[in-house]
């Protein structure tokens, strides 16, 4: 039987926890040995990224702007909250005119998902799109429901943390050796490339060799994946 390593959408961590997912994957190759598992040359151009990604992690943690991102991801993330809970209330209100208006909004709280769980740059450009929705189609609606200050939170908070990534993202011009997305993105790849590196030798010498690292690898990555479903449906309660 084929043993496979499970995927998973590396890009939807956060940095922070990003590094520690590859530091717990360095961790494994190593009790294997990269010899063992036949990725040597991978393995040392990773831990060179995994090294620049830390050194990159360490300049974004210093800059002062990253305590104005997470204060602005905080308050947009409360804004959405409470128009999502005013739209929840309007769905329960026994007002005919509330009430259906409540449900027409569905449409567009249901086709965006829960914007306060995605990563920095998907949750700016999914909340500016939704806000256009808001005021657009729907801006009947959202007059019905008096959600017009709530829209009007959400966006300054969501223009206000859009400026200060753009900010730092200047900062970080500066240093483009330490880009922290051209580094994820290469990580990612050279991940990507270890894995398949290893599944084609499961293939050809069989899967006994390889089956602890890829059972434990497989636990861990289901760790992961199990932490952000948890982490979205205490959302979605929310």
């Amino acid at each position: 039987m084929k043993k496979r390593f499970l995927r998973f959408t590396l890009r939807q961590m956060r940095n922070e926890e990003w590094f520690n997912f590859f530091l717990e994957f360095k961790t494994f190759v190593i009790q294997n040995t990269p010899q063992a598992l036949g990725i040597e040359a991978l393995f040392s151009l990773f831990l060179t990224q995994l090294q620049q990604a830390d050194e990159a992690l360490e300049q974004i943690r210093k800059s002062p702007l990253t305590v104005d991102i997470r204060r602005f991801d905080a308050l947009r993330d409360s804004a959405f909250r409470s128009l999502k809970a005013a739209w929840k209330y309007g769905l329960a209100d026994p007002d005919p005119y509330q009430h259906e208006a409540a449900e027409r909004l569905g449409i567009v709280f249901h086709h965006f998902g829960n914007l306060a769980s995605k990563p920095y740059n998907e949750a700016t450009a999914g909340i500016l799109n939704f806000i256009q929705e808001l005021r657009g189609k729907y801006a009947p609606d959202v007059q019905t429901l008096t959600l017009t200050g709530l829209v009007d939170k959400l966006e300054e908070a969501n223009n206000a943390f859009e400026t200060m990534v753009l900010q730092r993202n200047a900062e970080a011009a500066e240093r483009p050796a330490l880009n922290m997305l051209q580094l994820r993105h290469d990580t990612d790849r050279c991940y990507c490339d270890m894995l398949e590196r290893i599944e084609a030798q499961a293939l050809m010498e069989g899967p006994d060799r390889f089956d602890d690292f890829i059972r434990t690898l497989n636990a861990n990555i289901e760790r992961y994946k199990r932490r952000h479903s948890h982490s979205k449906n205490n959302e979605n309660e929310a």
